[in-house]
């Protein structure tokens, strides 16, 4: 069995050579943080030449598009690594980017029952202003779960939350525009009314967000100076 150190570095190497292979540049800073149900992967200077032209000229919707493609093609082969490689089950794979600083998360979660998850400091109000906040775009999460991969890394894990429309929007094929939307008034929605930081005493560097409609599941990562 092997320990965490080498699990990280194996998880860097793989990671990295895969975002090179798929979008001709790897990240400028890719770190690993690892526990016994999740990883998150964050990447810091994550725009290879294509990409900065299209940011130029006011194309995100395209670059989020083509990301899209990429990413759907790449998820696979990471559960495969996971679940082989390092023997993790059943992974459930998130991603997301904040285009503004060049930075993304791929999150994987494996399989293990939510009530292993510990407490922490702060936790019940991370979950009160969660539902707080994100009930004026969705319903009322059936399920709400968080914890700390790292010092800086805090997960807060959603299921039950698609209205009856987002639903509806997802078997048309909709999905990757409703992600976007989601994502834009999400996110300024807890950057402006959620007050995570104070909760947990670090102050809030980053947000990412993503949603698996299929499975109506959710995953937000906060990143936190510590």
């Amino acid at each position: 069995m092997m320990n965490k150190k080498d699990q990280i570095k194996l998880i860097t190497g793989h990671a990295g050579r895969l975002l090179r292979s798929r979008f001709g540049k790897g990240p400028e800073v890719l770190g690993v943080a690892l526990d016994d149900r999740s990883v998150v992967l964050h990447f810091k200077g994550f725009l290879n030449p294509m990409e900065d032209v299209l940011l130029a000229e006011k194309e995100e919707k395209t670059l989020r598009y083509a990301r899209e493609l990429m990413m759907k093609s790449l998820v696979p082969e990471l559960q495969t690594f996971f679940e082989e490689a390092l023997g993790f089950r059943q992974t459930k794979v998130f991603y997301d980017w904040n285009l503004d600083d060049a930075s993304g998360v791929i999150v994987a979660l494996f399989e293990q029952e939510l009530s292993t998850v510990r407490d922490y400091e702060g936790k019940e109000e991370v979950h009160r202003q969660t539902v707080e906040v994100l009930t004026k775009t969705q319903a009322k999460p059936s399920t709400i779960e968080s914890w700390w991969v790292d010092p800086r890394t805090l997960l807060i894990f959603r299921r039950g939350i698609a209205i009856l429309l987002e639903k509806e929007l997802n078997n048309l094929g909709y999905t990757d525009v409703m992600k976007t939307a989601k994502r834009k008034v999400e996110k300024r929605l807890l950057w402006q009314d959620a007050r995570y930081g104070r909760a947990v005493r670090r102050p809030l560097q980053d947000l990412y967000i993503d949603w698996d409609f299929d499975r109506d599941d959710s995953i937000i990562v906060c990143r936190f100076d510590v």
